[in-house]
């Protein structure tokens, strides 16, 4: 199975998701993240560094649109650029994230995937708001769970590559990633769990 895992910024997918991209991976799926935005030249060498240091944990391949950071907004150039890259792909399934995150260019991203997956057969899910993140109106529904029990700690591993996240969010960031996992687990039955909501999804049946 071919999958894409779409992020605004790196270490979104991670946040996320990265339990399931762990997943995937272990059972043969070939994954590729996809990281939208571009960075200053004075962050870009070491985000990056981060960025192929965590997928390498999680055992997928990165992609980069390099939108510059101030310019991601959904239009039809980035609902293009998502088409391109879906029509090179060819993914089975294709993960964004959620459309009510806080973050505006999360928001963005998603809703050109969105556009961009209309006349394709993938199934598309949508990951959970991203930590840290700000209190919206809107409810994040669960539909869909993956028990991420046996990858949570490559999850934080994979996080712990985003060093200078962890410098700048602390330890807390990590546990309280940590603990969403461990609540959707909860709600799952299992130790750990990551929660989606469903787009669409194609089921040969």
């Amino acid at each position: 199975m071919k999958v894409l895992a779409f992020g605004a910024h790196p270490d979104d997918v991670e946040v996320g998701m990265g339990g399931t991209v762990a997943r995937h991976a272990d059972r043969g799926d070939t994954v590729t993240m996809v990281v939208a935005t571009s960075f200053p030249d004075n962050e870009q060498d070491e985000r990056w560094r981060e960025a192929r240091d965590a997928v390498e944990i999680l055992g997928c391949e990165l992609d980069i649109l390099d939108v510059p950071l101030d310019d991601i907004r959904y239009d039809r150039q980035l609902v293009g650029e998502v088409d391109h890259l879906l029509e090179y792909y060819d993914p089975e399934v294709v993960y964004v994230p959620w459309h009510y995150d806080s973050h505006q260019d999360h928001r963005h991203l998603a809703r050109a995937v969105i556009a961009a997956t209309r006349k394709n057969h993938e199934s598309v899910y949508m990951y959970g708001p991203t930590i840290p993140g700000g209190i919206t109106p809107h409810e994040f529904r669960p539909q869909h769970y993956v028990d991420v029990t046996d990858s949570i700690d490559r999850k934080i591993d994979s996080l712990r590559a985003h060093g200078s996240q962890v410098e700048k969010h602390g330890e807390t960031w990590l546990e309280a990633v940590r603990g969403r996992a461990a609540y959707r687990g909860y709600e799952a039955n299992c130790d750990y769990a990551e929660a989606f909501e469903v787009v669409k999804q194609h089921a040969d049946l």
